[in-house]
């Protein structure tokens, strides 16, 4: 038995993810875990490639379902691109246009997951600008769409039971997982060999559905697997490395309820989230660039801003899934697709190859962004910290507090401060650098995705309590963090604590 019709329940599965990842993206209270909407979504795909591979391991079929895949994926992805290449020529300097075709040929060619991995975490500050940071995850599917049927027509030659074999290609991956054999947090989070579990799982519920006649009480476990989902997005966190042991929690409720196929469910049925699941790819496609560009021009994420940033998403989404995702895929040759993908691959290399087309900017303009995106004043690492860093790194600092110190605290926009101030006052002010990656100045502030920033201000705020310096100065990315909250309290506290010059920056 093949799955060709349709599946509600699994169109509905989509909008659950999909909405999950856009609410955690967006800052919404309540879904600190909506990141494993990803997790979900990977599940979902394990179980139709599975379906789709089973079917088609001749080498002519296999062919198809590269094709299919191609045009399932690029020309929305291409149309995006494009769109943001274009915007980037207008609105960013010559670094920053660089560094966004590099992230388009990564994500065009597939290998972004892997390009992140070593340049990049999913949850530091130098990612919160990234137009394209979001498509480590398509990379993670191509790659598994290229290595699956290869994989199932080796078992079959070898007359393997798939099944068996499957469930021990799992086993491998969670087991490396788990116990964290590649290392580093980014491997872990951006490789396939930690992913692959995750669509195998969604494979293994394929092979059980076609295999076994399953009884009616299943149907019931599409409860239980949506609750398993609604408690990781509620409870879940971004602390520390993933995918977890919590992973689990994920991927089998996932699994469940696609193992449960209710076609009428109140859930997964209904209409909102049939039409949310339907453009859940291009939505996914547009949303983070929505977020970078509202951070980009410094737009508060105000309850309201926030509203009408995933309004946009969804609207831009369903113009894309309208106009380029069916046109594309279904009237459009593939030739000319190939023509639309290469010419998208060319303009980012020659704005790669051209330093972001600096020839765009006078020499003069140039140096003065050279200067400002000049990171070595900052000194990452030691006086800067990254998320992975705790306030004891802040020991191989040589700026130590005292009475006269001009202390600069915040986050990486506090960092940029360094090389004006140094440029400006060199060794005549005493100053005190206390930055860190995605850590605002705000006492008493718990983030999700910088574990260490509470204690981080708690002992910076010691320090200022115990050395009473003269000048403190707090710079963040203000309109990202809860200031009406935290920040009075944070400067009552300065006042408490004598000191005579309080800027906000």
């Amino acid at each position: 038995m093949i799955y060709k019709k349709f599946r509600l329940d699994i169109n509905g599965l989509r909008a659950f993810a999909l909405i999950s990842v856009v609410l955690y993206h967006f800052g919404v209270p309540y879904v600190s875990g909506g990141f494993i909407g990803v997790d979900v979504f990977f599940v979902i795909s394990g179980f139709l490639m599975t379906g789709i591979v089973l079917e088609r391991v001749d080498h002519k079929g296999v062919l198809d379902f590269y094709i299919a895949r191609f045009l399932r994926i690029v020309p929305a992805l291409v149309f995006a691109i494009l769109l943001l290449m274009i915007f980037g020529l207008f609105t960013l300097s010559t670094n920053e246009y660089e560094a966004l075709s590099k992230n388009a040929i990564s994500s065009l060619l597939f290998y972004s997951n892997n390009y992140y991995a070593i340049h990049s975490s999913y949850f530091d500050s130098s990612s919160e600008f990234n137009f394209l940071l979001h498509t480590w995850s398509l990379s993670v599917e191509w790659q598994f769409y290229i290595l699956y049927p290869l994989l199932v027509i080796i078992v079959k030659k070898l007359r393997f039971p798939v099944g068996l074999s499957l469930s021990v290609i799992l086993a491998m991956s969670l087991a490396i997982t788990l116990m964290r054999v590649t290392g580093t947090k980014e491997d872990i989070f951006y490789l396939i060999p930690t992913r692959a579990w995750e669509m195998l799982a969604g494979g293994l519920v394929y092979i059980a559905s076609v295999r076994y006649k399953m009884p009616e009480w299943i149907k019931h476990c599409e409860v239980y697997g949506i609750v398993l989902i609604v408690v990781a997005v509620v409870i879940l966190h971004s602390n520390g490395y993933w995918p977890s042991y919590s992973a689990l929690a994920p991927v089998l409720g996932a699994s469940m309820v696609i193992l449960a196929n209710k076609q009428n469910s109140l859930f997964t049925s209904n209409r909102i989230a049939q039409w949310v699941g339907k453009i859940s790819y291009s939505v996914y496609l547009w949303h983070w660039p929505v977020i970078v560009a509202m951070k980009h021009y410094d737009i508060e994420f105000s309850a309201i801003n926030i509203f009408f940033g995933v309004i946009v998403s969804f609207a831009l989404g369903d113009i894309s899934y309208r106009t380029i995702e069916n046109t594309l895929r279904k009237r459009v040759k593939l030739q000319f697709n190939i023509v639309l993908f290469s010419s998208t691959l060319a303009l980012c290399l020659f704005v790669m190859f051209t330093k972001g087309v600096s020839f765009r900017f006078s020499d003069t303009l140039k140096q003065v962004v050279e200067y400002r995106m000049d990171n070595s004043p900052w000194r990452p690492d030691i006086c800067f910290l990254n998320p992975d860093q705790d306030y004891s790194a802040f020991s191989k600092c040589q700026d130590k507090m005292t009475e006269k110190s001009f202390v600069v605290w915040g986050d990486s926009h506090a960092a940029h401060l360094m090389p004006g101030l140094k440029s400006v006052f060199g060794n005549s002010l005493n100053i005190t650098q206390r930055t860190a990656s995605l850590c605002p100045p705000i006492i008493g502030l718990q983030k999700d995705d910088r574990p260490y920033c509470k204690d981080i201000n708690d002992m910076v705020a010691k320090e200022i309590s115990d050395n009473k310096p003269t000048t403190v100065l707090m710079s963040a990315l203000w309109p990202v963090y809860p200031m009406r909250d935290y920040l009075p309290e944070t400067i009552k506290f300065l006042k408490d604590n004598k000191v005579k010059n309080i800027i906000i920056v």
